[in-house]
Formats: C-alpha cells, structure tokens, sequence
C-alpha cells in the first residue's frame, strides 16, 4: 500500500457518497474502498495492537509490505438534508477545541505506532468535517487552542499544549501536551 492507495479510495468515496451519517459510516466506506483496491490486504476495523493493548486504531492495514493505520475523524456540524434520495441528520460535534486536540493526538498515536510496530510503513489520520473552522485560519492567534488549530497549510512539529488561561473543563483528560517527533503539513 502507498499513498496514493488511500487517495484513490478517497476519491472513489467522493464520487459515490458525498455525506456519511457518522464516523462508523465513514470508517466502514473508507475500509470498503481499501478492500477493493488492494484485495490481498486484511483490513481491520478498530483494531487492538498486541503491543499497545490501549488502542484501538480506526483502519488498521495489514498488506504484504507492512502495516498502515490509519485514524479518522468525522466532525459534523447541524446539518438535516436528503442526498441522493437518503436522509441524513447529522448532529452538531461543537467544541471544536477538543476536536482539533483529538486529531492531533491521532497523529502523535500514529507516531507511537512507528515506534512500536516493526512493520510499520505508514499511517494517516483523516479529519472530514462539514465544520469551516477546522480548515480555515484562524482570525485571532490570541486562544486557549491556538496551537492545535489544523486548518489548511498549517505546519505542526515539536509541542502543543494549551494557553495559560485554559479552563480545567475544557482541558480535562486532555492535559498533557502533544509532543511530536515529525513535522507534518496539515
């Protein structure tokens, strides 16, 4: 598996299904696709490493050269519309603070899989959000969540953590910074 495997699967999930009624939507039609494209692979949903017994990674791909995970991340915002002749209702996720800190540390769980899984080739971690604040730049630098914003462009590497003036609400179970061995391209 490649690159452009995941990027085929995506574009074919394009041209077939513009919306997905959740993240288990998404998971299965992305998994689905993969199948399809590389039919010797084993192709695992929310699958438990044995040597990271604690997570559950959302696509794990098993092909002859290696493993790929792959994390995914479906944010919505209201949305109650008929596609195709299928109803959707998607649910508000708000808060997207935290959503931004979780597909960050999505990353940083790819990153620990590196380490750990000695086949390991490559991961992904894919947000798809109807959400534009996920994308799109911030227009103040001045937040609590600045430097998880993962808007278009945005290059993250070493740190993340949370602005001193961050809620013990907003940040619970989150307190830990990120830190990252890569720099990557949002």
């Amino acid at each position: 598996m490649v690159s452009r495997d995941i990027e085929i699967a995506i574009e074919a999930l394009k041209n077939k299904q513009k919306i997905f009624h959740s993240e288990a939507d998404f998971q299965f039609s992305l998994a689905w696709e993969l199948q399809q494209i590389l039919p010797k692979a084993k192709i695992r949903l929310e699958y438990c490493p044995p040597f990271a017994r604690e997570m559950h990674i959302d696509i794990y791909v098993i092909d002859e050269d290696g493993t790929y995970p792959i994390e995914l991340k479906y944010k919505s915002k209201t949305v109650e519309t008929i596609v195709e002749n299928e109803y959707f209702k998607l649910k508000n996720h708000g808060a997207q603070d935290l959503g931004r800190y979780d597909y960050l540390y999505d990353i940083w769980r790819i990153e620990r899989m590196r380490k750990l899984d000695r086949n390991f080739r490559a991961g992904y971690a894919i947000i798809l959000t109807n959400e534009p604040s996920y994308w799109k730049a911030p227009t103040s630098k001045n937040t609590v969540d600045a430097a998880f914003r993962i808007h278009d462009g945005r290059i993250i590497c070493g740190s993340c953590a949370w602005g001193e003036n961050v809620s013990s609400g907003t940040s619970k179970n989150r307190e830990e910074p990120i830190v990252f061995d890569g720099t990557y391209t949002l």
